[in-house]
């Protein structure tokens, strides 16, 4: 029955508590499924008031039928032209990074490459400070779009029923004596009946955003990959400030810098700064206005921080290339006048953080990316479900304790432990001692014995997973993607350094021996634990008894915290580089150059990342599937 937007919902019947019993549908469900059969339209609760006339909504029903078929084709035509114009950006920073990076003379400054990275850093700041103030303007962060205004009993006999909630209004925000004397009466007539009582709230929305609207309902990016661009951009950040620092430190810089060179630092530190806040903070947007200028907006800000990967790796490989070559010239034949002369902070802490910078990029790309695909659409709603509704969590909040999850969590600190004081260990042979082969030794070992403990913990974590339920919709997704790009630089960087060590034959002495088993373990424990993570990320739990006993837990834990310190360790994977002389004798130092500035970035990538997605396995395998 309804009477002004309120639904009288008797008790189940046992049909209704026979199809709760088999699962095939949730109490929701059920009250959604009544009045479905009274004849009422559940995604559109109008009032009386509200509902037009059969006349005055037809004639509007027949223009959109005719404007929607051009529309496809303006759709269409306007992402061709977006993803020409991010293509003709991309290659322009291409070739105007390699054209800077292969002039004959040492520094030839001829403003191309800067001004270039103007206009990016400009546009995509302007770009992002429109979406924030004045397509955003008045929009609200909400996890949930349904007024908390429903409540569903589980009684003792197992049935279940939905009722109202003693704070329930229909018409919430504008309610008036009348409409408290009607909710009143109604309450009185269903509680002296023994009915159950449900409201569908006014504002309820089961498609977002609005027609013509903006809202945070789209897919979510992982909390710990946002966390970790955050970190990146910090580092990212501080490498632009010792950058400009070096217009102070050094008196050389009016000769070897541009004379913009400040200028376009300080641009990519405020683009980082603007667009990390924008990312964080709007990660589930979906936008259906303006959608032209969103869609170019979205394509240069993708295709900005593709080109800053790839001006960052240039650069920094033709820097260091010419840095190795002017230390060998000045050894030679003495003292040589060069831009290289001077040894700044940024250069010396360049190694270290330019990874953060093309790290930072590559996940933003990734999440703008995801923010491109939901333009223009319209997300499905759930009915909220009877466990969100009688909970005593508040809506949106997500609870997170170490459960089942203790034992992995103090082995994987007692292995970090251990990883961080053979790192101190490294620098300590390598750089007081002067005992670069007992150094290497110490940190080769080290990474030996985390493969073989996570290939263990790898295996035994996929008998005890493979127990759950398998979610095969759930395969393809931002974390996924992101882990197996990843993959791809890392097999590249093992299998460069793995030629270059089968080649030296003449001297196949310990260091060369403990180098090759360490790159087939890093081959082989980088492959299955891919497979691992992607099996992992699409687990869910079949029942309640799984939710409680969390197979696997601790050992996820562990794998978690070995995967960080990992990351630690592949942090210094230029400076072990620098130590071993084979990679450079076989390959040459430019060519050694491209290779780890290309490719060191995206091992450590994985070694991070892997991480963030054993975190979502390590909270949401233990979770039912959601209803649909």
């Amino acid at each position: 029955m309804r009477r002004s937007g309120v639904y009288i919902v008797n008790e189940p019947k046992q049909e209704d508590s026979e199809a709760l019993t088999a699962g095939n549908g949730s109490p929701d469900h059920v009250f959604l499924n009544k009045m479905e059969e009274e004849g009422d339209d559940v995604q559109n609760v109008l009032t009386e008031e509200e509902t037009l006339p059969v006349e005055a909504s037809t004639p509007k029903k027949k223009k959109e039928k005719k404007k929607r078929l051009p529309s496809v084709y303006r759709s269409a035509l306007i992402k061709l032209v977006c993803g020409v114009y991010a293509l003709i950006i991309i290659v322009l920073g291409l070739v105007f990074s390699i054209a800077s990076s292969l002039t004959a003379e040492e520094r030839v400054h001829k403003y191309y490459l800067e001004a270039f990275l103007v206009y990016l850093y400009v546009l995509s700041l302007g770009i992002v400070i429109y979406f924030q103030l004045f397509l955003l303007s008045g929009v609200k962060v909400k996890t949930n779009y349904f007024e908390p205004n429903i409540r569903v009993t589980v009684k003792q006999d197992g049935s279940a029923s939905v009722q109202k909630s003693p704070t329930a209004s229909p018409y919430p925000g504008r309610i008036t004596e009348n409409n408290h004397e009607e909710k009143s009466s109604l309450t009185e007539d269903v509680e002296r009946n023994g009915d159950q009582l449900s409201v569908g709230s006014y504002h309820s929305h089961f498609e977002m955003p609005p027609v013509g609207g903006v809202a945070h309902v789209g897919e979510g990016i992982n909390f710990y990959l946002r966390l970790g661009a955050l970190a990146f951009a910090f580092g990212s950040v501080t490498l632009d400030g010792l950058n400009i620092a070096t217009y102070f430190e050094t008196q050389m810089t009016e000769t070897c810098e541009s004379q913009i060179f400040i200028l376009v630092y300080a641009l990519h530190l405020l683009f980082t700064f603007v667009q990390t806040f924008f990312l964080f903070k709007n990660h589930k947007l979906v936008i259906d206005k303006s959608k032209p200028i969103v869609r170019f907006g979205m394509m240069h800000l993708m295709a900005t921080n593709i080109c800053v990967v790839i001006v960052t790796i240039i650069t920094e490989t033709a820097e260091d290339y010419r840095f190795d070559s002017f230390a060998a010239l000045n050894i030679t034949s003495g003292l040589v006048k060069s831009c290289y002369e001077e040894v700044t902070l940024a250069r010396s802490a360049s190694p270290y953080l330019f990874p953060c910078t093309i790290i930072y990029s590559i996940i933003a790309a990734g999440i703008i990316y995801r923010l491109y695909q939901y333009i223009g659409k319209r997300v499905k709603q759930r009915w909220p479900s009877h466990t969100s509704l009688t909970s005593s969590v508040p809506a949106g909040a997500t609870s997170i304790d170490c459960e089942k999850a203790n034992k992995g969590l103090f082995l994987g600190m007692l292995i970090a432990v251990v990883t961080l004081i053979a790192i101190a260990t490294f620098f300590v042979f390598e750089s007081r001692i002067k005992d670069t082969s007992t150094a290497i030794k110490i940190l080769f070992t080290t990474e030996i014995v985390l493969m073989v403990i996570t290939s263990i913990g790898i295996i035994w974590g996929y008998v005890r997973l493979a127990k759950l339920k398998f979610l095969q919709n759930m395969f393809f997704s931002v974390d996924s993607v992101l882990l197996l790009v990843a993959l791809s630089g890392s097999f590249i960087y093992l299998f460069f350094t793995l030629i270059s060590v089968c080649s030296i034959t003449q001297s196949f002495d310990s260091v060369v021996i403990i180098n090759l088993v360490t790159i087939i373990l890093s081959v082989c424990q980088i492959t299955v634990q891919t497979v691992f993570i992607l099996d992992g990320l699409c687990r869910c739990s079949k029942n309640d008894d799984q939710c409680a006993a969390k197979p696997g837990r601790a050992v996820v834990t562990f794998l978690l915290i070995c995967n960080l310190a990992l990351w630690c360790v592949s942090m210094f994977e230029v400076k072990k580089t620098k130590v071993l002389w084979f990679h450079d004798e076989f390959y040459g130092k430019l060519a050694w150059n491209i290779i780890t500035h290309h490719c060191v970035p995206t091992v450590i990538f994985f070694r991070f990342h892997s991480a963030i997605c054993l975190s979502k396995i390590w909270y949401n395998a233990y979770q039912k599937e959601k209803a649909s």
